[in-house]
């Protein structure tokens, strides 16, 4: 993998939970404006190897694993999953793929998920870098 980094490196620490909020309609009509994302992770510097979680959204757990993606610079994540159904704050959403990204420099922190079957609506938080990220969420 591409992060060859020691624990000592790098101000990410080796594990967090922390909340993001996607308050940054990407490309197309927003499902959920401005969703509290709870995120967690586990990363081993040693071993380079870890995973992260989106735990929640707006307080409603949904459990989706997000698998590491080896981007030189960051801790890269992104799910894996088939299209899935939620119900979020009474509405049922389709959650499309999540990703998220920590930044190994400086420890930020940014998040985007695609919504509907086929990913129409792309929800991001207010840092999201297009320009890294645009070949993530095609």
């Amino acid at each position: 993998m591409a992060n060859n980094l020691k624990r000592n490196q790098t101000p990410v620490p080796s594990s967090d939970t922390f909340i993001l909020t996607l308050s940054k309609a990407y490309e197309g009509t927003p499902v959920l404006p401005n969703a509290k994302c709870e995120f967690s992770y586990n990363w081993d510097f040693d071993r380079n190897m870890g995973l992260a979680y989106l735990t929640s959204i707006n307080g409603t757990k949904v459990d989706i694993t997000l698998h590491p993606l080896g981007i030189l610079g960051m801790l890269g994540f992104m799910s894996n999953i088939e299209p899935t159904t939620v119900e979020i704050d009474g509405k049922k959403i389709v959650i499309f793929r999540v990703i998220m990204d920590i930044y190994l420099r400086n420890n930020e922190r940014v998040a985007a998920i695609m919504f509907n079957e086929d990913g129409s609506c792309t929800e991001t938080t207010e840092n999201w870098d297009s320009n890294a990220a645009s070949g993530l969420i095609k």
